[in-house]
């Protein structure tokens, strides 16, 4: 019986994946942390050379490569998600009060977990356990990644029992992200979309609002399916309080 329930799980776990993993996103600005550069462009060769190495720079660098690899859309396979990690696993051991270096964990993880739902039930809690590792050694990396990070974990997965889906928590790293890096305009759709699901119509247009007049702004972000409800809802957003 509990096998039976565990495939279940698999199968509903699969889907929901699939279906982030399906979700169009803009391009990511290149991230300049004091240790690494995050989104910046490089090659699978370069990844992997990196990793071979025995300084823990060029290990960051490596994991970070990895991470660019899949945010560009140059690879899609588990086997570059499993390498990245080995790599943090490695580097993480040497510094594990890393930020940045758990952020880009979690983020392959994640990968990971997109690709491959039979592990997906297990990935889960490590991306946020990482995650949230991440806010609490370095909540300003990559513009207040690891809330919003967090954030879309919370509003996207299935609640409980299934998985950690939850709207309170969402909110709560979604607003963290926004008073962390509140020019980020990713920071301010994300905490919209939150906002939206939890009702508050008005201050999910506001942040909506917020994030089209930011500087940092793509409109192709806009394709993501999460944010669409937001386009629907805030037709005509009321202006951001000032």
């Amino acid at each position: 019986m509990k096998l039976s329930f565990r495939l279940i799980l698999i199968v509903f776990f699969g889907l929901f994946l699939s279906s982030c993993a399906a979700q169009t996103t803009a391009p990511m600005p290149v991230y300049k942390d004091k240790e690494v550069s995050l989104w910046k462009s490089c090659t699978i060769k370069d990844a992997e050379s990196l990793g071979a190495s025995a300084k823990d720079a060029d290990l960051l660098e490596s994991i970070s490569c990895y991470a660019s690899l899949f945010e560009s859309g140059t690879v899609d396979k588990t086997k570059y998600a499993e390498a990245g990690q080995k790599v943090a696993k490695a580097y993480l051991t040497k510094n594990p009060k890393s930020g940045v270096g758990h952020y880009l964990y979690a983020y392959l993880v994640g990968k990971h977990a997109e690709l491959s739902p039979l592990s997906g039930l297990d990935l889960v809690p490590v991306l946020e356990q990482e995650a949230l590792l991440a806010v609490k050694l370095s909540p300003e990396v990559d513009f207040a990644g690891p809330d919003r990070m967090l954030g879309e974990l919370y509003l996207d997965a299935p609640g409980a029992p299934l998985s950690v889906g939850s709207l309170s928590k969402s909110l709560k790293h979604f607003e963290a992200a926004v008073k962390v890096a509140p020019d980020f305009y990713l920071n301010h759709l994300g905490y919209g979309a939150a906002l939206l699901e939890d009702d508050d119509k008005k201050n999910a247009c506001i942040q909506f609002s917020t994030a089209l007049k930011s500087k940092s702004f793509n409109n192709k972000s806009l394709e993501n399916d999460t944010y669409k409800k937001l386009i629907g809802a805030c037709q005509k957003a009321p202006a951001p309080k000032k």
